[in-house]
């Protein structure tokens, strides 16, 4: 079954895999225009910043964390961004919408780690990979492929109204398409988990040598 598994997802990379590499060059390039915003901040926002941070480490250091409020947080945020791919693949017009989603994901972590590594050196490298690299292990990889799947899709409906001659059976290519999305989100729901119980114990780890 998993020898099957990785056949399929073998043909699907080498199938589409343009379209990967477009969709990992806008991953990049967020996270790379995240990390460039940091040189762009005053010292207020900065001093702001960090001004947070060290009430932040002390937060969890000297306070318990709602795992099942983190959980539900994590699962609210990566869903919705899911769901939002998901919809804008069955749309003509959706392509630039998912990649813009996947460059804003990427702005996210190059700024936090950007920020953090400018700040704090090793140590906020070390404390970027403990908040950030767990989760994100599984969730990215997934928006990936839900990015890829999309643009997929929406240029399979794309050409069907180009091409007159070219017909496939949409609804079926629909259930397809939602059932593959669906398995993802299971992976996304591991990552929420691990983002949930094993980060903030890492987190409250790491912080407790960095106030």
């Amino acid at each position: 079954m998993f020898r099957k598994m990785r056949e399929i997802a073998g043909r699907h990379i080498q199938g589409n895999l343009v379209i990967y590499f477009i969709v990992i060059m806008f991953l990049l390039i967020g996270i790379s225009a995240g990390a460039f915003t940091v040189k762009a901040l005053s010292d207020v926002q900065k001093q702001e910043l960090i001004g947070y941070l060290r009430s932040f480490f002390q937060f969890i250091n000297e306070n318990s964390y709602d795992t099942f409020s983190i959980l539900k947080q994590s699962l609210l945020n990566n869903i919705q961004t899911g769901v939002l791919i998901w919809l804008l693949g069955i749309t003509i017009v959706g392509i630039p919408f998912i990649l813009l989603l996947i460059a804003l994901r990427g702005f996210i972590i190059g700024f936090t780690v950007g920020f953090l590594v400018e700040q704090m050196g090793i140590q906020g490298l070390f404390f970027a990979l403990c908040a950030i690299l767990p989760q994100n292990i599984l969730i990215i990889p997934c928006f990936i492929s839900i990015a890829v799947i999309g643009i997929s899709f929406s240029l399979m409906i794309i050409k069907n109204k180009l091409m007159k001659t070219y017909k496939t059976d949409m609804m079926r290519q629909f259930v397809i398409y939602s059932t593959i999305i669906a398995c993802l989100f299971s992976i996304i729901l591991l990552g929420a988990l691990v983002e949930a119980y094993i980060t903030p114990i890492l987190m409250k780890f790491v912080s407790s040598y960095m106030q």
